[in-house]
């Protein structure tokens, strides 16, 4: 069954001097721990130095706020993606509050992921998408294209007020939902549940879920697949969903790569 952990549900503890954890979901939480996550917030001027494992691919975001990692100015339009054994030493500029995931078995889903990887994504020069039968977008913030590895697979998605995604199903990969901004329901196997900012949504293989947005203002949410490569499957009456490329970036510019017309798990992007 899915599980929702609530914003306002999560303990705090102190990691560091001005550093804080709440531990959004723990290995325990998952039958074979393929994922952990945290919000990390940080003062100013804060310092901490991640590592990773042999076998570990891990990711930050930032939600709001600035910081340096390993000295590069970071807001949150980056994603940072590091794995097998590289190291980021993050430093916060203001205070500053970052999603941090890690894939403790990432290698398992991805022999070929390299040692020592990092790379830097700036995802607000990717392209816009447009749903082909209703108003939501999506940006990528990790994939193949993007990241090097189907060990993970990552889009930010965009309801503006009265949108709504039809129902479906993922086969091949677990994936959740962490709610940027707004407000929404998630409708997981017919029962509506309410998300708010800094929900976090987990569904597991197989499990019929969708959302809308019945509120005045955007919904946004990131939403990450392990592993990256997976299939939708849409109720035999639903619209197979397309997303159609618009060729320019959240700024308004013309977007830093080309993707076709493709439906979410198909396509090379």
């Amino acid at each position: 069954m899915p599980f929702i952990i609530r914003a306002d549900e999560r303990a705090r503890t102190h990691l560091n001097t001005g550093i804080s954890s709440e531990v959004v979901l723990s290995p325990k939480d998952l039958p074979d721990g393929r994922l952990t996550v945290e919000v990390l917030t940080f003062e100013p001027s804060a310092q901490v130095i991640l590592e990773t494992d042999d076998a570990e691919l891990a990711w930050v975001q930032v939600l709001n706020g600035d910081i340096n990692i390993d000295g590069v100015p970071t807001d949150r339009f980056i994603i940072t993606m590091w794995a097998r054994g590289a190291v980021l030493n993050i430093t916060a500029n203001s205070r500053a509050k970052v999603l941090m995931c890690r894939a403790p078995h990432a290698i398992d889903y991805d022999p070929e992921l390299a040692q020592d990887e990092l790379r830097r994504i700036d995802w607000s020069t990717e392209p816009v998408l447009n749903s082909e039968h209703d108003s939501r977008q999506r940006i990528y913030l990790a994939s193949t294209g993007l990241w090097g590895t189907e060990a993970v697979k990552g889009e930010m998605i965009i309801y503006p007020p009265g949108a709504a995604g039809a129902e479906h199903h993922h086969e091949g990969a677990e994936h959740f939902q962490f709610m940027i901004s707004g407000s929404g329901t998630a409708v997981l196997s017919g029962e509506e549940v309410t998300l708010h900012e800094g929900d976090f949504l987990y569904n597991f293989e197989n499990e019929m879920h969708s959302f809308y947005n019945g509120s005045d203002s955007d919904m946004v949410f990131v939403e990450f697949f392990i592993p990256g490569h997976s299939k939708t499957v849409w109720p035999p009456e639903v619209n197979v969903c397309g997303w159609q490329p618009t060729g320019i970036d959240i700024k308004g510019r013309t977007a830093a790569r080309e993707l076709s017309y493709h439906v979410h798990g198909q396509g090379d992007v």
